[in-house]
């Protein structure tokens, strides 16, 4: 079986590293799969996965400039994370997609799928399979909604472009319906975006399958806290929270609630932070004394250090679309508090693997957090224990390839069921 799984970002990025750790599963298991998109260079050749030359994405990136400052220059500035369909590169011309028996669109994105693509995947025979891994396949342009529903009845009147007349969006999303061919399959890497994906005027009539996004676990091991804290000169006998994100100061990623939280415990001198990302200047000014930072990681030693050191994993996302941190954090043996209406509701068991608290009530994790730190510490270990337990098969690349092969073969078998 030949798979091309199309790849729009780098592979050492975060949804990267899970397309990655599957698509190596996939190659140990005999699968024939190749990654063809906007990876990184000098990859291993063992690992099958080819970069898109630089004289096809140069015109490509040109011209999305000048489309996305004549967005600006129509509509004010517009997120970067905001692109509707415009110029992407010609995938569909390259080998690896002619000879694959199955084409896997691993993360959409528009600079790399250009009108070209989608009218060639909507005249397809072979099954196409979409991973949905945010809500871009189902918007008129953006990644993450927010509270913005407009993708229920198609978009139109876009806030992010003023909330005026506007067709971009509109137009976008009547695109995507029309050219999911009927070859098409879809899959959400958790039950978050399948929900939303059924409400779309794009997909609601589409099957919309669940496969989690897969974490690296043989990288994640529980450490001896201790030890853990010592490499990384945080306090030995303080309760320690852990938190991190792409960009701490990003209000999808719980911004308000994390600097409320470090407010509150800011004169706490039991109480020590350990945080990674960037954004944490701007996050709160001054930094707390009983906080550390850490920056942007990029070694997976130092993160594992992190999760192994903490009590206790704060994940403050309000809008996610699957939560590998969460994943990571249990790995490592470390309970989570999360959100309900999030992801983390379908990794947290509440009271048995970390705390579920109502979304976006900052006082309901400083709660939990309060729980926490009032069980005994053999207790809170049990609850570690049982957080790796719940999510070291569930979420390894070998579970989530195999499942993925048993969705290739029944759709190549022509059965769907």
């Amino acid at each position: 079986m030949n798979v091309v799984q199309i790849v729009g970002c780098a592979l050492n990025t975060g949804a990267g590293r899970g397309i990655r750790a599957v698509h190596e599963a996939l190659l140990d298991a005999g699968i024939r799969s190749h990654i063809l998109g906007r990876v990184e260079r000098d990859l291993p050749e063992s690992l099958f996965a080819r970069r898109v030359p630089l004289l096809q994405r140069l015109p490509v990136g040109v011209k999305n400039r000048f489309y996305k400052w004549d967005l600006m220059r129509r509509f004010g500035e517009n997120p970067p994370n905001f692109h509707p369909i415009s110029h992407g590169l010609r995938l569909h011309s390259s080998p690896e997609y002619r000879k694959a028996d199955v084409i896997h669109v691993q993360w959409a994105h528009a600079p790399t799928l250009g009108p070209a693509f989608w009218h060639a995947t909507r005249r397809e025979k072979r099954p196409v399979v979409w991973t949905l891994r945010d809500m871009w396949p189902f918007t008129g342009g953006c990644h993450f909604a927010g509270l913005c529903e407009k993708y229920t009845s198609g978009c139109g009147q876009c806030p992010l472009l003023g909330g005026g007349d506007e067709r971009i969006t509109s137009d976008d999303v009547a695109f995507k319906a029309e050219h999911y061919g009927p070859q098409s399959v879809f899959v959400a890497i958790s039950d978050t975006i399948a929900e939303q994906a059924r409400k779309s005027t794009v997909l609601c009539e589409r099957d919309i399958r669940v496969i989690p996004n897969s974490v690296q676990m043989s990288q994640l091991r529980a450490m001896d806290k201790a030890q853990a804290r010592s490499a990384l000169g945080l306090p030995a006998n303080k309760f320690v929270i852990a938190s991190g994100a792409l960009n701490l100061a990003d209000p999808r990623k719980g911004a308000d609630i994390m600097r409320h939280l470090l407010n509150v415990y800011r004169d706490n001198k039991n109480v020590h932070w350990c945080l990674f990302g960037k954004g944490l200047a701007e996050l709160v000014d001054p930094v707390p004394e009983n906080c550390t930072g850490f920056g942007l990681i990029h070694d997976d030693v130092i993160l594992n250090q992190i999760y192994s050191a903490a009590d206790v994993y704060v994940m403050p996302s309000l809008q996610e679309s699957f939560g590998k941190v969460t994943v990571e954090a249990m790995a490592c043996e470390t309970p989570v508090i999360g959100f309900v209406k999030t992801p983390a509701e379908e990794i947290i068991s509440h009271g048995q693997t970390g705390w579920l608290a109502k979304h976006g009530d900052a006082d309901a994790v400083v709660a939990a957090i309060e729980t926490a730190q009032a069980l005994p510490i053999p207790l809170l270990r049990n609850f570690g224990m049982s957080a790796r337990a719940a999510v070291i098969d569930r979420y390894s690349p070998e579970a989530i390839a195999r499942r993925y092969i048993d969705l290739y073969e029944s759709l190549l078998s022509g059965d769907q069921a």
